[in-house]
């Protein structure tokens, strides 16, 4: 089968090739509009692909759906050769996105969307406390850091985090006697809210979902408190200044740290995983 590249809306089964203005910038494109694509996604059962040399990208509503559609372009990536990378924009109880090096894998989650297997979560918040000394190969390099460290956060913390390559999805929170916990570091990884970004801004404000932050406020606490902090698997649908909510799906690893002069604050680390104790 040949390879398509471009962006094509896949109806009745059939792929249809597409071009012009908030079509053609999908995932991946700078400024991305995604109005008029979920309005065909979640309006219109059709697929949304864009396809390169390298990689596919598929956009589509898990929760009702044409099994037509999602029969066609399984059948299409099983087909196709040489594919390094699929991602998988779908809505289910939020819009969550999962990418996979490995096609197979791909396959076999849109054959399980089809199948109508998945649902979306009955609870927006979700997460299964794991043992802290459980090896996680996404998590492992900020607890690595901790004890190379002794706990204590600088610098040179930082600089080695950028060596690892792991401070994209680092941060970095400070408790307040105000106004709860202060961001001091986020990762650019970490796009959830676009004032995390703010050194010093409170990580609860009226741009984010209160909601959610309460919740891991109470996580950053108990890290704080356990003097050896904490392993998660979360599964969170959020709302943000979209018109429809975010779902995120990552493993977190949440550490005790202490600044140069004292003052205490946590370091956590979250991977996007698709693989977690949470059934998706």
């Amino acid at each position: 089968m040949a390879a398509r590249h471009g962006m094509f809306m896949v109806a009745r089964g059939i792929f249809q090739y597409v071009e012009g203005g908030d079509l053609a910038r999908f995932i991946g494109y700078p400024s991305a509009d995604f109005g008029v694509l979920d309005y065909l996604v979640l309006n219109h059962l059709a697929i949304i692909v864009r396809g390169d040399a390298v990689g596919f990208d598929i956009c589509l509503n898990a929760q009702d759906f044409d099994a037509k559609n999602v029969a066609a372009v399984a059948d299409y990536l099983a087909h196709t050769p040489s594919l390094i990378q699929v991602r998988i924009r779908m809505f289910l109880g939020g819009w969550l996105t999962e990418s996979f090096l490995d096609v197979e894998e791909a396959i076999a989650r849109l054959r399980m969307i089809g199948d109508g297997a998945l649902h979306a979560p009955e609870a927006r918040l979700r997460m299964a406390e794991r043992d802290p000394d459980e090896p996680c190969a996404g998590t492992d390099g900020l607890r690595r850091l901790w004890q190379a460290h002794r706990g204590r956060f600088s610098s040179d913390f930082m600089d080695d985090a950028l060596g690892q390559g792991i401070l994209d999805r680092t941060f970095v929170l400070e408790p307040g006697p105000r106004d709860g916990w202060l961001v001091r570091y986020m990762g650019s990884g970490i796009g959830t809210f676009e004032n995390w970004q703010q050194v010093g801004r409170p990580l609860a404000t009226e741009q984010t979902d209160r909601l959610y932050t309460e919740w891991v406020s109470r996580h950053y606490e108990s890290a704080l408190a356990s003097g050896g902090g904490r392993y998660d698997h979360v599964d969170a649908v959020i709302s943000t200044t979209s018109r429809l909510p975010t779902r995120v799906r990552y493993r977190r690893r949440l550490l005790p740290f202490a600044s140069l002069k004292g003052k205490p604050l946590v370091v956590g680390y979250s991977a996007l995983s698709g693989d977690l104790a949470l059934p998706l």
